[in-house]
């Protein structure tokens, strides 16, 4: 892709009028007629023609009419109309815009890094031509943080126009979205779930998965988005990804209001993705279950005598008598830990212990990890088994695939960790409750 060298190019009443290399220069009347008699119009003039019709609804059919067929670029008026239509919604809340510059080689790196970084498999931008990226400026907001960028395409010959199939596929991949957005906001989980779904292999997101998703992306935006949807920010728009920045959503505790992105991607075969990574609602404490009853928890201290009363006399005990860690009290009296396992039928506990008697029969210590490595009686949390299929986890928690099917909370103020392992029929085979690393 052919990127210009740093041009500006302002917008004065008269075409004869400097231009401006360094910034964004005020102009008298960004609505200035353009002097058709030019068989092709320049960049700066093509640019200033769509630039009326976004800051001016009743400017939309003159703009269109005044340029001519070539540079068109195969653009029907009624797509001209919607992208131009997508823009004003951009630079509206900006205030007037007096100026427009065309972003230099490096800026332009940085502004289509956003496509060539992501971490799918997107179908290139060179096929739609030496691209130059037009933004708008501003008196009132002159570094507004999501600006209002369009693009123009030079063509082998020099000339310019408009990048017809770019703005036509943009305008599908912001309609796509923006229908994503709308069956959000009507509580629609069946369509939600046929926008989602066929991205999923089904072999594993069988239908009631797929509800369970669309069910909890809308029970987020209901509970958590404080923003509009008409005050989502648009961020990005190009044929293959688009961008939206949510305002203000809730965290997990209702306490602190960040952002919240979400993108869509089409790939090269044409797939298309909604990447929109809700924040899970994990943070409960897991335990060690049998039979509905909670018996341990990782990060309580516990003694030996302990653990047999709740879980009676383990098949084995398994330590090496290696000292694993060690810390000095105020007295100055040094204590070694050391790593022990407790094996039952169906789940093995570690703890780091320190013993109370030099026969290393006794001790008390801090239960380390949970693991469940066989079908027994054993649980996570009542829920949570070995050989329960993954389709059946995210019945539980319908989101735990996008955080690469790790469950995460924190107790006494260390973090936890809930993972899995699992066969190639997606059964899971171990299941493991651990400090985080």
């Amino acid at each position: 892709m052919k990127l210009p060298a740093v041009r500006i190019a302002a917008l004065f009443m008269t075409l004869t009028m400097a231009m401006s290399v360094s910034s964004c220069t005020v102009v008298s009347d960004i609505k200035s007629q353009i002097n058709t008699a030019y068989t092709n119009l320049s960049e700066q003039e093509l640019a200033r023609l769509v630039i009326n019709a976004i800051e001016d609804d009743t400017k939309v059919a003159d703009s269109f009419s005044e340029i001519p067929d070539p540079q068109l670029d195969g653009l029907t008026y009624t797509a001209f109309y919607e992208y131009v239509s997508i823009l004003r919604s951009v630079s509206s809340g900006h205030g007037k815009a007096t100026s427009f510059r065309i972003l230099s080689e490096e800026e332009e790196d940085e502004y289509f890094s956003k496509v060539s970084g992501s971490k799918y498999d997107l179908r290139s931008l060179d096929e739609y031509g030496e691209l130059d990226v037009i933004e708008l400026c501003y008196e009132e907001d002159a570094e507004p943080l999501y600006p209002c960028r369009f693009v123009l395409c030079e063509k082998e010959d020099g000339t310019y126009s408009l990048a017809g199939a770019y703005v036509s596929d943009s305008i599908v991949a912001y309609d796509y979205v923006s229908h994503y957005f709308s069956t959000i906001e009507d509580k629609n989980t069946d369509a939600l779930s046929a926008i989602i779904g066929p991205i999923y292999p089904e072999s594993l997101y069988i239908s009631s998965v797929i509800s369970k998703k669309a069910d909890f992306v809308i029970d987020y935006y209901r509970d958590k988005v404080i923003s509009d949807i008409e005050d989502y920010k648009l961020e990005f728009l190009s044929p293959v990804m688009v961008t939206f920045v949510i305002p203000e959503t809730l965290d997990n505790d209702n306490v602190n209001i960040r952002s919240h992105k979400v993108s869509l991607y089409i790939e090269s075969n044409g797939t298309t993705y909604i990447d929109d990574v809700i924040p899970s609602n994990d943070g409960d404490q897991l335990y060690l279950c049998r039979d509905g009853s909670e018996l341990v928890t990782c990060g309580e201290t516990y003694s030996v005598q302990e653990i047999i009363d709740i879980l009676g006399v383990p098949v084995s005990q398994v330590t090496d008598g290696k000292v694993v860690d060690s810390y000095t009290d105020d007295d100055d009296t040094m204590h070694l830990l050391y790593e022990t396992v407790l094996n039952y039928d169906g789940a093995s506990l570690k703890f780091k212990v320190e013993y109370d008697d030099n026969l290393h029969t006794e001790w008390t210590g801090t239960l380390e990890s949970i693991r469940l490595y066989r079908d027994s009686d054993y649980t996570v949390s009542d829920i949570v088994y070995q050989g329960m299929n993954l389709s059946e986890l995210m019945l539980i928690y319908p989101m735990i695939d996008e955080y690469e099917y790790v469950y995460s909370y924190e107790f006494e103020d260390k973090d936890y960790e809930m993972t899995f392992i699992y066969d190639e029929n997606y059964n899971i085979t171990s299941v493991v409750v651990a400090s985080a690393r």
